[in-house]
């Protein structure tokens, strides 16, 4: 099935604060306007140092027509709601029909950027790697 703009905006994951959204091949980014710093970070990051993996998702994105969500909630309390989970986390994930939803809840300090992207590298591999094997499938 196809990601659906309509579909995820009937999910508990959507928030109406994702007044933004960037759509680009397999990665669908939605985040407040005062969060596109972070979102146009992720997106470059994941298209220039982690180029294999955006190619990897782009091929399976293609055969399965599902998609990565990405999620950039305004706090720990948000992504918790939102993710029926405990607010302690800072990275949650979901299986969805469309794919995999990612959410973590934004941080202004540039320190803690480096560990939150590569928390969300770390659940996007994993997350590839398994349905390698479950379709067994090559990209």
């Amino acid at each position: 099935m196809a990601a659906s703009y309509s579909s995820f905006l009937t999910t508990q994951y959507y928030s109406p604060v994702f007044n933004t959204a960037l759509f680009d091949g397999p990665f669908r980014i939605y985040f407040s306007q005062s969060y596109e710093s972070v979102a146009l970070k992720i997106y470059h990051l994941l298209q220039t140092q982690d180029l294999a993996l955006w190619t990897e998702y782009k091929k399976w994105s293609e055969k399965t027509k599902k998609h990565a969500f990405i999620l950039i909630y305004p706090s720990a309390q948000d992504l918790a709601v939102a993710f029926d989970g405990d607010p302690a986390a800072s990275l949650m994930n979901r299986l969805w029909d469309e794919g995999l939803i990612l959410g973590f809840a934004n941080s202004n300090e540039d320190d803690n950027f480096a560990g939150t992207y590569q928390q969300i590298l770390t659940q996007l591999k994993n997350f590839i790697a398994t349905e390698k094997t479950n379709l067994n499938l090559q990209f």
